[in-house]
């Protein structure tokens, strides 16, 4: 059992003197995804996508009696808003510097301590590293949006999910109907900025420049850097199906006309069925006729009725610009129609 003991406090011995060489190494990190410090090791980068992100260092006495340290980004340049590497350290052990984001890929910390004061004598080098893979990501909605209401000529204001990146302060998104995308990721030529909703954490859009399809991209930016460019997503807008008016052209029977202005003009050339059931509350409707949309928006279709109170019904099948639609009015025909 003494050989045992005598060999524990042996263990234990070089454990303890193993020890210190441990504490004393330079230690180094980076502001990581949630916001916190992340330790960084030596030889082995880490994987982030903050694109705010400060670098710290702490270089203990044992560990050399000057030091500098400099850091790189994915261009080759200084990454730091300083440039660290123009400074020797000796009584000063710790130090930290915001980096400016250079794109996704590697950066890296290098240190390098002396033997001798102003980072003279023998060198050593130490690299830490890490790469960022920022991205931003927009959702493309499953179906059609309209640019308004039916009824109504206030555009929609619609939510479209963004998922953003950690460090961005604000998303620069732009749309532009018929949108092309450029070499960069884009928009080519003149765009629509979309903000960002910070109630929701969605983007707003509005599709004021009518039915049509829309392209869109967003990135991440933080002071005067920002992430790439989203994948784009298209976004077809139609217009609602409504009745700006109705009138009669031939009031007089026993064969009358009816006629609606379509409010939305990209119906042009396409047809609409209209319908009458008896009563204001009728519910039994039999077609009267199907008319073809001029280009000024106008439906028109002949028919004969009996005298009575009836429930009319413009209903319109929905093409690429259009949205399927119903819409209702009245009429009584007497003598005439009224």
């Amino acid at each position: 059992m003494k050989v045992g003991g005598r060999i524990l406090a042996a263990a234990v011995v070089v454990a303890g003197l193993a020890a210190p060489a441990t504490a004393n190494a330079a230690t180094a990190t980076v502001t990581g995804d949630d916001g916190n410090p992340l330790a960084l090791t030596a030889g082995a980068p880490a994987s982030i996508r903050n694109i705010n992100v400060t670098a710290a260092i702490n270089v203990p006495q044992a560990d050399g009696v000057s030091w500098r340290w400099a850091i790189t980004g994915p261009t080759g340049q200084t990454a730091s808003i300083i440039p660290t590497a123009d400074y020797c350290w000796g009584s000063k052990r710790d130090d930290n510097i915001r980096i400016n984001f250079q794109g996704n890929g590697a950066y890296a910390l290098t240190l390098t301590t002396y033997s001798g004061s102003s980072c003279s004598g023998t060198p050593k080098t130490t690299t830490f590293g890490w790469n960022v893979a920022a991205s931003v990501a927009l959702t493309q909605p499953a179906t059609p949006l309209l640019t308004r209401p039916a009824n109504s000529l206030t555009t929609n204001t619609h939510l479209i999910p963004i998922a953003g990146n950690p460090g961005a302060n604000f998303y620069e998104t732009r749309w532009a109907k018929g949108g092309v995308i450029g070499p960069d990721g884009g928009i080519a030529g003149p765009s629509n900025s979309a903000p960002f909703d910070d109630a929701t954490g969605q983007v707003k859009f509005s599709p004021y420049d009518g039915p049509g399809q829309y392209v869109m991209v967003s990135r991440g930016v933080y002071g005067n850097n920002a992430t790439a460019w989203s994948a784009p997503i298209t976004i077809n807008v139609v217009s609602p199906f409504d009745i700006s008016s109705v009138y009669f052209p031939d009031r007089r029977g026993p064969s009358y006309q009816i006629a609606a202005y379509v409010r939305e003009k990209a119906i042009a050339g396409s047809r609409v069925t209209v319908a009458v059931a008896k009563g204001k509350k009728g519910k039994k409707f039999r077609t009267l006729g199907k008319g073809k949309v001029n280009s000024k928006g106008v439906v028109k279709v002949r028919f004969r009725l009996a005298r009575g109170t009836y429930r009319v019904r413009f209903s319109f099948a929905g093409n690429s610009v259009v949205a399927k639609g119903t819409q209702y009015g009245t009429m009584t025909i007497r003598r005439v129609i009224a």
